[in-house]
């Protein structure tokens, strides 16, 4: 069963300045997530401050908690490796 995907206003904006090529990768990492958030290129964010996991797509990475109870994907930003946790 498939997980709902919700995008920030932030994680949207930012998807919005990223170049054609660049966003049909996040797309397809977004579709994959939707599938399945716990996918095998998952990784745990130890400052949990900001978003419990990542994905990497490239030099970009995906930031996002998941919701269980109510089968949902927030998507907290989505950014080149170098800007992203600032």
């Amino acid at each position: 069963m498939d997980y709902h995907l919700v995008l920030s206003p932030r994680a949207n904006k930012d998807l919005k300045k990223l170049e054609r090529s660049v966003r049909y990768q996040i797309d397809r990492a977004l579709f994959q997530l939707q599938q399945n958030p716990y996918t095998y290129k998952l990784k745990f964010l130890k400052d949990k401050r900001l978003t419990d996991f990542r994905i990497r797509v490239g030099n970009y990475r995906i930031l996002y908690d998941v919701y269980e109870e109510d089968r949902v994907i927030y998507i907290i930003r989505i950014g080149h490796r170098k800007d992203i946790y600032r």
